[in-house]
């Protein structure tokens, strides 16, 4: 007796360990489905730094590999910022007169201590008033450290950049810069999980961070726009719409589904990946659009056409736009082409 009650305790205590394993209740599909995901996080998908290797100049890759690293620093810091006090406001204002958080300060400088690189000759931030001469290589790097900083804690963030040649100096009416100039942009979107999207050489590749190893691995190349399916557009600004805006959005939106998070970087990807339209046009309160051309509209622009879908300011493409000035503004809206086309016939059209 005093064995087999041993032995039927050891035999309870076992399927009690079985049962509290997370995978004891799961199908034997889900299970295999699992073990057959595992590999996936290890070496059996292509790395950024080697994806890049070849592809692009040695400077360029140096640049986005930094780019990369740098962001998957601040999703780690993102992760566990109520922990760390970087949370709230750091008192003061950025150029843009928007209240700086400590996310955003903590993001601008880890940015501008990774881009510091023997191929860059100059650094415009989001958040800095003035261009950073550096006076090195042929690139200028355009970035938005932490796009979206407003809706920390309720909605995903990112990060935008965008690598431009050919800007001897600073953007101005005299030396006015185009989208067009950009060898490269990207796109990070601290969520679950953290991806980055990356326009190189007339193509465009989404890369997912793997925490396991730190690496950025490539999980859907070559990414194509497709049809559209959502608009993401807050639709709480019509009353200051202009009749031809109005008249655009409709147009552009017909048909189509809802959904809006109020963070660019995050509803640009799912229009990007799902299909749709992303429109933040021009209004009474921004009569110039809201949105900053050179690390924002251009590289979201420049994805978005290499990945054959369209970006406009409601008449042209983004990448067409003469940028005067560091940090002007212009609206945006991009995504699938058809839908894009829709908003550029109404927006033109006589009134």
């Amino acid at each position: 007796m005093v064995r087999r009650g041993r032995r039927g305790g050891r035999e309870r205590r076992a399927r009690l360990l079985h049962l509290a394993s997370p995978h004891a209740h799961a199908a034997p599909w889900a299970r295999d489905r699992r073990e057959n995901l595992l590999p996936m996080s290890q070496s059996s998908l292509p790395e950024l730094r080697a994806f890049l290797s070849g592809r692009v100049p040695d400077g360029l890759a140096a640049i986005l590999g930094a780019f990369a690293e740098a962001s998957a620093g601040l999703r780690d810091a993102l992760a566990t910022a109520p922990l760390s006090d970087l949370l709230g406001a750091t008192g003061d204002t950025n150029v843009q007169d928007e209240p700086t958080a400590k996310l955003d300060a903590y993001a601008n400088e880890t940015f501008h201590r990774a881009l510091r690189l023997p191929g860059v000759t100059r650094l415009i931030s989001e958040e800095d008033e003035a261009p950073v001469e550096l006076g090195g290589g042929p690139y200028t790097c355009c970035f938005d450290p932490l796009d979206g900083s407003s809706n920390i804690g309720v909605a995903a963030v990112g990060s935008v950049i965008g690598v431009y040649t050919g800007m001897a100096a600073a953007p101005s009416a005299a030396a006015p810069t185009l989208g067009r100039q950009m060898e490269a942009a990207a796109f990070v979107v601290y969520g679950l999980p953290t991806m980055m999207v990356l326009a190189t050489g007339g193509q465009v590749d989404a890369f997912t961070f793997d925490p396991t190893d730190r690496t950025w691995r490539l999980t859907s190349p070559a990414v194509r726009a497709q049809p559209a399916k959502y608009a993401s557009i807050n639709w709480m600004y019509r009353d200051r719409w202009s009749p031809a805006v109005a008249r655009a959005v409709d147009n552009a939106s017909d048909g189509l589904r809802g959904r809006y998070s109020g963070s660019m970087v995050e509803d640009v990807l799912r229009v990007l990946l799902s299909g749709g339209v992303f429109l933040y046009p021009e209004d009474s309160a921004s009569p110039a659009g809201k949105l900053r051309m050179l690390y924002e509209i251009c590289p979201i622009g420049l994805i978005m056409e290499w990945a054959g879908g369209a970006a406009i300011d409601g008449a042209r493409s983004v990448l067409d736009v003469p940028v005067t000035a560091p940090h002007q503004r212009g609206p945006l809206v991009a995504g699938a082409a058809e839908a894009v086309e829709r908003y550029r016939v109404a927006y033109t059209a006589p009134d």
